[in-house]
């Protein structure tokens, strides 16, 4: 006789079951075909078990933080990168490829509300420098953005979207169906956040295979800010502890030194108010050696460029623009050069890691910065006008270029060619082009 099984453990059993199936059949968006049969997966999930922090060599996640808290090139360069992301931020437009390949720009849709208002505190701008942060100081940013249920999913309105502190995201490895089950916040109370659904990741190659994190490239300049720190810190020392400002000793060929009697004269005459900024004549010869930098400190000092040129090779800015010399003292040049290699680029991937979260890439949805709109790209009436000079552009063109109404004749909309400028195999008689009076 079968045993009894009441309605209640019917239903909280076939949930198991049910449970167990979705897991098994559940895959990984960046891995193809059933995971149970893949090999590498299930030696990898050996590795891949319980919380774990990434091993970082020399510097930890905590430490990166505490890096850009007090070390000011970290602040400084991150900052500068990051502030650029938060302001390009704002040309972010929604466009949809249609059938026949053309876009069609999105007005009014709720991601875009989303992204004008991502939460209760921040504008997209601060959300955009806040993602951004996290994604250079960690090579990695982890967002908070439960999505709806249903259909018509989207990012859930009551909740909005939150950037997590990289320091204290800690990664639940799951098996081989779910690789990365869920994270916690190291240092905080609360249960495991699942990943579906609920936190996306945007993240930069880590060579280590058992890592969900990115490659931090603070480590990577590690030893230039170790040096710089400690020198920071041996200079404050000796500021901290003073000391004499000079030292007095006898001349080298002196045989017996200065006697003590004649070293507390020498010491009253040269520190007396009333010998300041007169030349007193001393009957005892002595050197005179003046306290200041030692080679060794000057070469701490200097060593501060050496981490700052470190911080922006890693981070791919040029060392120039973080001093602000040669052509990137015109504030345009560098507004368009930041852009161009680190803001728009930033801002995109940000994007496209949002846009696959929630689906919409699937729909055919893009999110890409303007560029049209950004004044730093757009070029100068200078520029301008040398272009249509040297394309032989037309008389309107200039006009039009520099903000005149176009000429409504005919000659006006004929390109300008110099004289002697000629075209594939075509050649002009200049008689027959400007004859003569006798013509």
């Amino acid at each position: 006789m079968a045993p009894f099984i009441s309605k209640r453990n019917y239903v909280q059993l076939q949930a198991r079951a049910d449970k167990a199936e979705a897991e098994l059949s559940e895959i990984k968006g960046f891995y193809d075909g059933n995971n149970d049969e893949n090999e590498y997966l299930k030696q990898l999930s050996k590795l891949l078990t319980g919380l774990r922090l990434p091993p970082m060599t020399t510097m930890g996640r905590e430490q990166i933080k505490k890096a850009y808290e007090t070390i000011a090139p970290v602040n400084g360069v991150v900052d500068y990168i990051a502030d650029n992301v938060g302001e390009v931020m704002k040309y972010l437009e929604l466009r949809q490829v249609k059938p026949d390949g053309t876009y069609e720009y999105i007005d009014q849709h709720w991601l875009l509300d989303r992204l004008r208002k991502p939460n209760d505190r921040y504008n997209l701008r601060r959300f955009g420098k806040a993602w951004a942060v996290n994604r250079l100081l960690f090579d990695d940013a982890f967002v908070y953005a439960p999505l709806t249920k249903g259909k018509d999913r989207q990012i859930d309105p009551k909740v909005g979207m939150y950037v997590l502190p990289g320091q204290k995201v800690g990664v639940e490895a799951g098996g081989i169906n779910k690789p990365m089950k869920g994270i916690k916040l190291i240092g905080t109370s609360g249960e495991t956040i699942d990943i579906e659904g609920k936190v996306f990741e945007s993240f930069g190659y880590s060579l280590d295979d058992t890592s969900f994190y990115g490659t931090s490239k603070i480590v990577a300049a590690a030893v230039y800010l170790s040096i710089l720190d400690k020198g920071m810190r041996r200079q404050d020392t000796s500021l901290d502890n003073g000391g004499v400002a000079g030292i007095i000793t006898p001349k080298a060929d002196t045989e017996y030194g200065i006697k003590p009697s004649d070293a507390d004269q020498v010491e009253k005459d040269v520190n007396s108010s009333g010998n300041f900024n007169k030349v007193k004549a001393l009957r005892t010869p002595i050197e005179y050696h003046a306290i200041g930098n030692t080679p060794v400190d000057l070469a701490i000092l200097n060593s501060h460029r050496e981490a700052v040129t470190a911080l922006c090779f890693v981070f791919h800015l040029p060392v120039d623009l973080y001093y602000g010399q040669s052509k990137y003292e015109n504030a345009k040049e560098a507004k368009k050069t930041i852009y161009e290699q680190q803001a728009i680029p930033m801002a995109e991937e940000f994007a496209a890691d949002l846009l696959a979260y929630t689906g919409l890439d699937a729909q055919g949805f893009e999110l890409v910065v303007n560029r049209d709109e950004i004044p730093a790209l757009q070029e100068t009436p200078t520029e301008a006008l040398d272009r249509i000079n040297k394309m032989h552009g037309s008389l309107n063109e200039l006009r039009t270029a520099n903000g005149y109404d176009p000429i409504e004749e005919p000659y006006a909309d004929e390109p300008i060619i110099p004289l002697g400028v000629q075209f594939g195999n075509e050649t002009y008689d200049i008689d027959e082009i400007n004859p003569g009076p006798d013509a």
